[in-house]
């Protein structure tokens, strides 16, 4: 009965912590790829600045260069949730400069960044030129969406240990530096963002940590996580080991 519930949480919910992910500057040919930044204004912004905001038009879209940022929605308490992370090579703001609607979230630097601003005439005269980056924006729109369906999955049947894990796996995929034996989360994530990630309460997701700390799966520090068993993390999430 257990193997049976791991199969099915494995072929329920692919896209959780797998490692098969290309940040969409990646997936275009070289010519698009210099052709696209070639048309955005470089700028750079510094920590906790607000980049795009949720309900403003979208009359851009970014590609970021470096660093990392938040993607937040407002809840119906009237606070902000975290949804995601994007990192270098990602799109952001797509979404509004495609469907002429107003941002579906507000985008929240993390560190030092830098993007390229692309308006959305430009933007929509290079998709008209280069239609293998049409193909990419929604070969990423499916990616998210099956991501989120995936979400779904596990938020309705898996304990929050396990939903911990599989973000923590996924963050130290995406997102982790290798320090030795240690694989450090290069992300600073606050337990109340972790708690709205998972879709889970503050508490619940202290109590995780203690027993990964506990266990010697990961180790944490003001706003820092490193994975210290990324095979074990993964067992506890029900996804396979890395390299399978």
């Amino acid at each position: 009965m257990e193997r049976a519930a791991q199969r099915t949480a494995r072929r329920g919910t692919y896209d959780i912590g797998e490692r098969r992910y290309t940040p969409f500057l990646g997936s275009l040919s070289e010519e698009a790829r210099e052709e696209l930044l070639s048309i955005g204004s470089p700028r750079q912004y510094p920590p906790g600045a607000k980049i795009l905001v949720e309900g403003t038009p979208g009359d851009c879209l970014m590609l970021l260069g470096a660093g990392y940022v938040k993607v937040t929605r407002k809840r119906a308490n009237g606070h902000e949730g975290l949804i995601a992370i994007r990192a270098v090579g990602d799109v952001i703001g797509e979404m509004a400069v495609i469907d002429d609607v107003p941002r579906s979230a507000t985008v929240t630097a993390g560190q030092d960044i830098d993007v390229h601003v692309v308006q959305r005439r430009a933007m929509r005269r290079f998709l008209g030129r280069y239609p293998e980056a049409t193909l990419q924006i929604v070969r990423l729109g499916n990616r998210r969406l099956r991501s989120a369906n995936s979400w779904r999955i596990v938020f309705g049947e898996f304990p929050v240990h396990v939903r911990l894990a599989r973000v923590l796996a996924e963050l130290a995929e995406h997102h982790g530096k290798h320090l030795g034996s240690r694989t450090l989360i290069c992300v600073e994530l606050t337990q109340a963002e972790l708690a709205a990630l998972i879709g889970s309460k503050e508490r619940a997701v202290q109590k995780a940590l203690e027993e990964f700390r506990e266990a010697g799966t990961v180790e944490t520090g003001y706003r820092e996580i490193a994975v210290l068993e990324p095979d074990r993390l993964r067992a506890i999430g029900l996804l396979p080991p890395i390299g399978r």
